[in-house]
């Protein structure tokens, strides 16, 4: 038997056959809106030129049996400023393709840019091709979702898209990771850790590992385990090979791909045939907390396995103390706001390996606990935060916190944005959700509209929506703490709205999640740097991407319309 064996797939409508072509977006089933034309905001097919580090993640379909598994796709692409790519991807889709290492992007491979910095694209590889839509925020970073939803070929996931540098084996000595996914039999894996290296061989020295496993941590024994062995070893300065080792029965030998973006930032993807789907980054890691304000975002499911997103800020000290914190939450499109959380590192060496058990109280995930996090302070290119992971049992919560450096985002001006997450019909279908927008910001008083762009949508239940007005408002708080919120009262896609709470990182990076009745979703928006110009300054934040529940979950609250508490 098929040891991926999933929930048979429902609520996708029947797709009319249609020719794939390279401007794949135009054969769109969702909501039949009109397009958009897009905001002018100076790019170009020639601002995709390069080397670039791609990473996507999230679900796709297996037409034949009609059935939803989980992918990851990790390379590079080489753009040539005139709608031509070529490249080398790994792609771990065990469901659909297999896991092929090492698969060349051929010259048939396109993209297209447009004046607001969208875009799209075909990679066309020897296992398939795959359609791509895109935000660039500059011309070394953008945000990318899968776009597929005709033919054989149907998926949709997010990640990013990063120009690639180069890094030495010397400029590792420790790195802090975060991965996620799902293990060999669908359930959602999250794997977050930290690792000293010998700068010369790249062997792991002393290292830790958390796991969450379907929502068990601490009963499984999957917290704080020691690394035994291992390695972390570039093969050349732009990619290599990662393996941990410790003395888990479950996941005690696990290898991977690294692709480098820079000497602070690694991009990592699960290569082995154990038939899990793991993939996420690594950053340089730190051995104490960004002291100061911190702002937040993670996404998982909570105890009864019902889709959550939750986000805010925290003030802390360099010790992972925490105080005067306020946290808004989505579970199950049941939304609320509680203010005045804190909590405290463990006592007792807190960052021994740069690792510390991070126990908050008056934190909610739908219902007041005793929540415990492994956290693992990190900094990449000028940014720094801390990655969490929920290693109590009360559920799976995963994402980031980072140095809030700004508390508020620059306006007038323009922005890429990407979300991710689930959204439901209301009558008990789910699926997973993924946005690409480009909007501008004015600085009109908050009454009247002051956000104007596109959208452009990938649901599992609701097929594509390209190039979607998006018209509305964001509203910030009237202290100035950086949250705010963003109100769209009516959209063509699926769902009909969107209303997010936004947490300002710095003046060119903002965190959100989105608050909505039938959708739970994270996401980020990204000041634009004028093509050509210096890039703004990214946080860097590890893409949260929506944890898939177990196949045999039933969905408690996120239930019928009729039957919702």
């Amino acid at each position: 038997m098929n040891p991926l064996a999933p929930y048979k797939f429902v609520g996708r409508l029947l797709m009319a056959l249609v020719a794939l072509t390279s401007m794949f977006w135009m054969t769109a089933c969702g909501s039949g809106s009109s397009i958009t034309p897009p905001n002018n905001e100076g790019f170009s097919d020639g601002s995709l030129t390069g080397t670039y580090v791609i990473s996507m993640s999230g679900t796709d379909v297996n037409t034949a049996s009609d059935e939803e598994f989980t992918f990851a796709i990790v390379g590079t692409i080489t753009a040539d400023g005139k709608g031509g790519i070529t490249g080398t991807v790994d792609i771990n889709d065990p469901g659909v393709t297999g896991v092929n290492m090492g698969q060349a992007v051929s010259s048939s491979s396109s993209y297209s840019v447009k004046q607001d910095g969208r875009g799209t694209g075909k990679l066309v590889t020897p296992k398939g091709s795959f359609n791509v839509d895109f935000a660039l925020s500059s011309t070394n970073h953008g945000l990318i979702t899968r776009f597929d939803d005709v033919g054989t070929s149907v998926g949709t996931g997010s990640g990013t898209i990063d120009m690639q540098s180069t890094a030495t084996q010397g400029s590792l000595s420790a790195l802090a990771f975060s991965l996620s996914g799902v293990d060999s039999g669908g359930n959602p894996l999250v794997m977050v850790g930290g690792v000293a290296l010998n700068t010369t061989t790249g062997a792991i020295t002393s290292g830790t590992q958390d796991f969450n496993d379907s929502g068990s941590s601490a009963e499984s024994g999957f917290n704080g385990l020691p690394v035994t062995g291992g390695s972390v070893f570039l093969s050349s300065g732009t990619s290599g090979t990662a393996s941990f080792t410790n003395s888990s029965a479950s996941f005690g030998s696990l290898s991977f791909d690294v692709w480098v973006i820079d000497s602070t930032h690694l991009k990592i993807i699960e290569n082995d045939d154990t038939l899990n789907v793991l993939s996420g980054d690594a950053f340089t890691q730190q051995t104490s907390f960004p002291a100061g304000q911190l702002v937040f975002a993670l996404g998982g499911f909570d105890s009864s396995f019902d889709p959550l997103a939750t986000g805010g800020f925290v003030t802390t000290d360099a010790n992972g103390t925490l105080s005067n914190g306020t946290e808004d939450y989505n579970d199950a499109g049941s939304a609320n706001t509680v203010t005045g959380f804190g909590g405290s590192c463990n006592a007792t060496a807190p960052f021994a390996g740069g690792r510390c058990e991070l126990a908050l109280s008056g934190f909610s995930n739908g219902a007041l606990g005793s929540f415990v996090f492994a956290a693992y302070p990190y900094s990449s290119d000028g940014s720094s935060g801390v990655l969490m992971l929920e290693i109590d049992n009360f559920g799976l919560m995963q994402g980031s916190a980072y140095a809030q450096t700004a508390t508020s985002f620059t306006a007038p001006a323009g922005f890429g944005l990407n979300l991710s997450g689930e959204n439901t019909d209301g009558q008990g279908d789910v699926g997973e959700v993924d946005n690409i927008a480009q909007f501008n910001a004015t600085t009109t008083a908050p009454s009247a509209i002051n956000l104007t762009g596109s959208l452009d949508e990938n649901s599992i239940l609701g097929g594509l929506d390209p190039g979607v007005s998006l018209s509305g408002t964001y509203t910030p708080d009237s202290t100035p703490d950086g949250r705010g919120s963003i109100t769209i009262p009516s959209i063509s896609t699926f769902i009909g709205t969107l209303n997010l709470e936004y947490y300002v990182a710095n003046s060119s990076t903002v965190l959100f999640i989105d608050v909505d009745q039938d959708q739970v979703a994270v996401g980020t928006f990204e000041a634009q740097s004028t093509p050509g110009a210096g890039a703004a300054m990214h946080a860097h934040p590890a893409i949260v991407h929506p944890a898939v529940r177990p196949r045999a979950a039933k969905q408690s609250k996120w239930a019928p319309a009729g039957s919702r508490k």
